[in-house]
């Protein structure tokens, strides 16, 4: 059953966001996300795709990057042209897709995610339409049962997650948690437009994530005056899945930064 039983293109747009890749100007990392999100969730196709594109416009891959991105079917193409290096990041066609968005719901990925086994889409989404509770539904790309604090990698430096717990909501398991990052994710527009944004604008110097890096920055301090459980009802930060699930995503690097 679907949520309200609206069809699932009136729920959830589909937002991939990309800029000018090394590999560029090949489009073979971003059409494997594609892919990926196409196989992995469930009649996702009825769904709007919409490609924000950083767009350096010095960089000598760029227009044949863009013209190779049209070429992907059924996916429409939305430039942020610029002149060098974005401090900003993501931020700007973040912002834009969710003010753009026709949906209550988006589902952002950039441009190197791999999900590995099959969502639900109808059923997710119905579990957070039936509830204001739910404002942000990370796909993890670690085991669920333990926070990242309890289950770093080799190299791990930050921990920004220091707890998880396990909620069923709507006949739906998630994992409270007490760390935002945008790794895929699904975003309820109304939640982000209302409270998030004035956070999510602020300008930090050497900062490139600084959509993720503003919003964690801001649930962290109302977790330390208010405590977890009255901040986590404020905010509805979640992870995908039960305490059970192993992993859902993989990164394939197409930056070439070096994280996985």
């Amino acid at each position: 059953m679907r949520a309200n039983n609206q069809k699932l293109k009136d729920l959830l747009t589909v937002v991939i966001t990309t800029h000018v890749l090394p590999s560029a100007p090949s489009v073979a990392v971003i059409e494997s996300t594609i892919s990926s999100i196409r196989k992995r969730f469930s009649n996702i196709n009825e769904c709007k795709f919409i490609v924000y594109c950083d767009s350096d416009i010095d960089n000598v891959n760029h227009k044949e990057y863009i013209k190779n991105l049209k070429k992907i079917e059924n996916i429409e193409i939305k430039e942020c042209r610029h002149s060098g290096f974005l401090n900003t990041g993501l931020r700007d066609n973040y912002v834009r897709a969710v003010y753009s968005s026709t949906t209550p719901y988006v589902l952002f990925c950039e441009h190197d995610w791999n999900f590995l086994r099959n969502i639900d889409t109808a059923k997710l989404l119905t579990a957070m339409h039936k509830t204001d509770e739910i404002n942000f539904v990370r796909f993890n790309k670690r085991k669920n049962q333990l926070a990242h604090i309890d289950n770093p990698e080799v190299g791990d430096e930050d921990f920004w997650e220091t707890y998880v717990e396990e909620q069923n909501i709507n006949d739906h398991y998630f994992m409270k948690t007490d760390c935002i990052a945008t790794h895929p994710h699904i975003l309820r527009v109304d939640k982000f437009k209302k409270d998030w944004v004035k956070y999510a604008a602020i300008n930090r110097d050497g900062i490139t994530g600084i959509v993720e890096y503003n919003l964690n920055l801001f649930y962290k301090k109302d977790i330390s005056i208010l405590g977890f459980d009255s901040a986590h009802k404020k905010w509805g930060i979640y992870n995908y899945g039960s305490s059970h699930d192993e992993k859902i995503i993989s990164h394939l690097d197409g930056s070439d930064s070096g994280r996985k």
